[in-house]
């Protein structure tokens, strides 16, 4: 299990044992003796004898007083109903001999810690002495039991505040997003937060999961689909109001490309729109899928089916038959019919019946290539629902071979080369003179996908057919732009090596900025978008445009220019690379170690001289730069450092924050530490190793797996996160915080600050406190500081206990370390093992049953099937299916009888059956008993003598 796993998994069970506050607890009891334990809360081997009761009758002993149910004083016994309910029953306390030291008045209470124990009084709770006296007036809507440092967490108007001994709120209130504090003993005092789920705006607005909504997901831009204590779904405002109101079972988001979302209610399946508002509601959809992005699908009764557009209305229905042949190609939907084949295309506001005979023998992203009997091309369908069949069809559709969608249109090819390109409204986009050129040389699709732009390039092909056209460009108006002269036609905009059967990029270019190169016999000529040349002289080479300029070189000169042919100036540098609009890095010599400078060709002024190792591309004014090995940092257009030359190197996050790693040796590159900066310049995060960013829903995510930041776009604000987990809903952020541990002082005030660890209670003198978390376990002192790192283990410290242990399993056995408070190992012993209790301590052998071992580690005594600590001689034991105690030697000293039992403390102890409980004493003999009579519990003294109620109800028969 991970260290941050098993942190979580302690922590709950921590929190288990320590129970829920005093408001959870029944007025009235039941007629069993016994109380479940909470969950984990017998399972460890320091925990007693492990059962899984508690004394409930009589509970256990604490400071000389033992919670007990019996008829209220305030009724008397004669009102009880006797009927087993235990209505008109109150709680009071017994002392160490059983009498009854506070009368039964209370309507629920706890424990005594400290001299208080909190009551429940009128519907409030307070806290009494061990005399009975109210030391705290009853106010609070629920409480903790008081802490060693002398305070008391209590409940009032739904908040909890800390309160001293006198009820006085102590420390400063606790955050809106606590939804706990637990106190335990110790001083500091050990406390444990809990949080509540937590939704954190963009503006910094904080709403919480106890509202009784949670965000489930972000519903389009500015709604959310919610979910309701009830688990019903509805869609929330970004202020949280409700505009669709949450009576469904299940609501999905709507597609990025404004599809419609689903929702599934009383009414069964409707489509809801961008606003949320319902499409559908009297169809009678049972279900509802996407066919594509054009159609769903509507189940109707019966096993029909009901299709309908993008905008959820209606446009055919399908029985049962039609539905199981139909097929989708792209966004078209073909069924049989009667017949005939039918399509459903976007667009159509009926479907289109193709005909009879008919059989899709090809498709690309919508277009639909269909066949007749004897195979022969016969009909094309364009997504936009289009039909060329027949005489709408053109004469040479039959040749068609091979089809391929190539930017958006749909080219056509034969044996001998290509027949035509197709736009979506089934459009011939060639002319017949782009045609025949393309049959004799080879069109070569372009780099860059932009509207409007060229649909591809005429080069030489591989039979060089001896064309007289010469290269050029097939323009998207089907024409082309080609020259005798010119041998090669190269796209300046993209990829200079672009493939030409690899996908097109997407480009912010508008079609007119695309620029070409001829290679002609002159030299190369800068074209246009529509393939004329420009008014710039014919150049020995042209390079690729970058930042909106290219490197052009003639008459043994190097000059940039621009996409209208402009040229601008260059020092005599022996090389240049465009890093930015109007600037290039230069090398004034060929020397290997020449460094590198900025120049601004557009203005014919040095920026910055020659004095970089390196200098990267340039975006929104900023670029990475290096003097040198870890001397890496990020400068501006001015060549000023923004992040210092003192790192490993950098990298971008995004336009506005850099990733920036440390300098110095590393053993691991990966784990090199790594902090978010600013394009200001400012550190975001702490250097951590291994420190990952991205993107999540337009906000940067950093951690190291330990501690997280959101980071704003634009670098502004970051948002420490440490362990908590969190996802992004719009505007909103859902925050999870798992429970974390920290250390009070008697003024109510953090010693330590609660951090994400096992946390153990401060003990001895000097006091010290055992924490473990993802970087191992340490023993701390009162101001937090670590006085002793423990070797990597599982460590424990037992209560009581003046020894650390580690548990683990070795060669397939479980074996139990005891160390000192320095860390170092005292002896080993076999066994899953407890604390030592009055020299000895228990360990659980391979077959499961336990012994003690004595200081030395050596085992000792008789095995049981559950062996507790030994208080005052005595030991919890489990043997014949019974708990009883044994002693020192082993040797049963009180009998097995009973199916729960406390260890013994002032030399009294309370065991309990199913019936009944008892104080008893170090022999076993009686000192109360509380049980079951007429229907009504009643205590007993120790020669079984009625003590309460006096009488018993009227009605009970002897």
């Amino acid at each position: 299990m991970k260290p941050s796993a098993l942190r979580i998994t302690r922590l709950a069970c921590a929190l288990a044992a320590l129970g829920a506050s005093l408001s959870a607890q029944a007025q009235y009891g039941h007629s069993s003796c016994l109380d479940d334990l909470p969950y984990g809360g017998f399972s460890h081997a320091d925990a007693g004898a492990g059962s899984p009761y508690a004394n409930g009758c009589i509970r256990a002993l604490s400071d000389g007083r033992a919670a007990v149910l019996l008829p209220s004083a305030l009724e008397g016994a004669g009102r009880a109903p006797g009927d087993g309910t235990l209505r008109r029953h109150a709680w009071g306390f017994l002392d160490q001999n059983g009498r009854l030291a506070i009368p039964p008045i209370f309507e629920a209470a706890g424990d005594f810690r400290h001299g208080l124990a909190p009551v429940k009084w009128q519907g409030k709770w307070g806290f009494i002495d061990t005399r009975g006296r109210m030391a705290v007036r009853p106010q609070f809507d629920a409480v903790q039991g008081y802490a060693e440092i002398g305070l008391a967490v209590a409940t009032q108007d739904g908040r909890q505040r800390l309160i001293d001994r006198r009820g006085n709120a102590v420390g400063e209130p606790f955050d809106p997003g606590v939804i706990g504090l637990h106190l335990q003993d110790g001083v500091p005092a050990l406390a444990t937060v809990e949080y509540k789920m937590e939704y954190r705006s963009s503006t910094g607005e904080r709403r919480f999961g106890d509202a009784g909504i949670r965000l489930a997901k972000l519903y389009g831009k500015d709604l959310y689909v919610a979910v309701t204590d009830q688990d019903k779904y509805g869609l929330l405002d970004k202020d949280w109001n409700w505009v669709l109101d949450p009576v469904y079972q299940d609501i999905s988001a709507p597609g990025e490309d404004g599809a419609l979302a689903t929702a599934y209610g009383p009414r069964g399946a409707v489509l809801l729109d961008a606003q949320g508002k319902p499409i559908g509601e009297d169809g009678g959809y049972q279900d509802l899928s996407p066919l594509g992005k054009a159609f769903w699908s509507a189940e109707l009764a019966r096993g029909s089916y009901a299709i309908l557009d993008a905008a959820g209305a209606p446009v055919a229905k399908l029985n049962a038959d039609e539905a199981y042949g139909s097929r989708r190609y792209g966004d078209t939907l073909l069924y049989p019919s009667g017949g005939r084949l039918m399509a459903l295309a976007p667009g159509l506001a009926e479907p289109l019946a193709l005909g009879a005979g008919l059989s899709a023998a090809a498709d690309d992203q919508g277009y639909v290539l269909f066949t007749n009997a004897e195979s022969i091309p016969a009909g094309l369908l364009t997504p936009k629902g289009i039909w060329l069949h027949g005489a709408a069809a053109p004469a040479w559709l039959a040749e068609i071979g091979r089809m391929e969608v190539r930017q958006g249109k749909l080219w056509l090819f034969k044996d001998g080369g290509l027949l035509n390109v197709l736009d979506g409204d089934g459009r011939a986009l060639l002319q017949p003179e782009a045609v025949q050129a393309a049959q004799e040389m080879a069109l070569k699709q372009l780099p860059l996908d932009v509207p409007g732009g060229a649909l591809g390039v005429l080069s030489q092909g591989h039979c060089h057919c001896g064309s007289d056209t010469g290269a050029g460009l097939v323009l998207a108006d089907g024409s082309i732009a080609a020259d005798p002269s010119w041998s090669a036609v190269i796209p300046l905009d993209g990829a200079s090596d672009y493939d030409d059967y690899g996908r097109p990029a997407r480009s912010e270019l508008k079609a007119e900025q695309l620029r070409y190169a001829a290679e002609t016999a002159d030299g190369v000529r800068l074209l246009d978008a529509s393939g004329k040349p420009m008014d710039l002289p014919a150049q020995q080479h042209i390079g690729a445009f970058r930042h909106g300029y290219a490197l052009a070189y003639a008459d043994g000169e190097s000059r940039m220019i621009d996409r209208d042919g402009k040229t601008y100036a260059l020092p005599d540098y022996f090389e240049t690379d465009i890093v930015a609009p109007g600037v290039v890095r230069f090398l004034e010599t060929a020397a290997e170690d020449a460094p590198w400078g900025l120049y601004d060709f557009l203005a014919g002024k040095e920026i910055s001289p020659p004095r970089y190792r390196d200098i990267g591309e340039f975006q929104d004014g900023q670029a990475v730069a290096s003097l040198g090995p870890d001397r890496a940092g990020v400068i501006d257009l001015q060549g000023r450092w923004i992040v210092p030359a003192s790192h490993h190197g950098a990298e971008r996050v995004n336009a506005q924050v850099w990733k920036v790693q440390q300098a110095g040796p590393q053993p691991d590159e990966y784990t090199r530490p790594a902090a978010l900066f600013n394009a200001q310049g400012r550190a975001l995060t702490a250097f951590l190793p291994g420190l990952r960013a991205g993107m999540d829903d337009g906000a940067i995510v950093a951690g190291d797996g330990k501690r997280r930041w959101i980071v704003s776009p634009d670098g502004a604000d970051a948002l420490d996160m440490e362990d908590a987990a969190y996802a992004r809903l719009g505007d909103w952020m859902e925050i999870r915080r798992a429970p974390r541990s920290g250390y009070l002082d008697a003024r109510g005030q953090w010693q330590i600050a609660p951090g994400a660890a096992v946390a153990g209670t401060f003990r001895g003198s000097p006091a010290r406190a055992l924490l473990t978390d993802d970087d191992g376990a340490r023993l701390i002192d009162a101001q937090g500081k670590t006085v002793a790192a423990l070797p990597a283990g599982d460590w424990s410290w037992p209560r009581d206990s003046a020894t650390l242990l580690r548990r683990y399993t070795a060669a397939g056995k479980q074996r139990t370390d005891y160390a000192g408070l320095d860390g170092k190992v005292r002896f080993t012993v076999d066994g899953h093992a407890s604390g030592y209790s009055e020299g000895f301590a228990v360990t659980q052998l391979s077959s499961s049953a336990m012994r003690a071992i004595d200081a030395k580690g050596v085992l000792t005594g008789p095995a049981f099937d559950a062996l507790g600590p030994l208080r005052e001689g005595l030991a919890p034991v489990y043997t014949d299916r019974a708990y009883g105690y044994a002693d020192a030697h082993g040797r049963l000293a009180i009998l097995p009888a009973y199916d729960t039992v406390s260890p013994f403390r002032d030399r009294r102890a309370v065991v309990s059956t199913m019936d009944m409980s008892m104080i008893i004493d170090p022999t076993g003999r009686q000192v109360a008993r509380v049980a079951m009579e007429c229907g009504v519990r009643a205590l007993y003294g120790s020669h079984n003598q009625r003590l309460w109620p006096l009488t018993l109800p009227r009605r009970c028969r002897r």
